[in-house]
């Protein structure tokens, strides 16, 4: 059995612009997306592993500085949950 860790965020740090570009990427096929992103109807599911060129390109700042925040804590993946509380030192957009 192997057990995950992940970063549970808030939606708030990634601007409305972004939450839709998350909510296309979720609908694309896997092949398609520059990054993997799951849809959880309150948020979004998304590794914290590196990205590489030309799809890092294509990823928001906001959306790359919380998943080095989640490499920094040693998670796989980040939990964008609108429920979620904010972290400090992450940009808060207005919803």
């Amino acid at each position: 059995m192997e057990i995950g860790r992940h970063l549970v965020l808030s939606t708030v740090h990634v601007s409305i612009k972004t939450a839709d570009m998350l909510d296309d990427w979720a609908s694309l096929e896997p092949s398609s997306r520059p990054l993997a992103v799951a849809s959880t109807h309150y948020g979004w599911f998304i590794p914290t592993r590196e990205a590489e060129e030309p799809d890092r390109e294509q990823i928001p700042d906001e959306v790359l500085a919380a998943m080095r925040v989640g490499r920094e804590q040693g998670c796989d993946y980040l939990l964008f949950d609108c429920d979620a509380g904010e972290v400090e030192g992450l940009a808060v957009f207005p919803w």
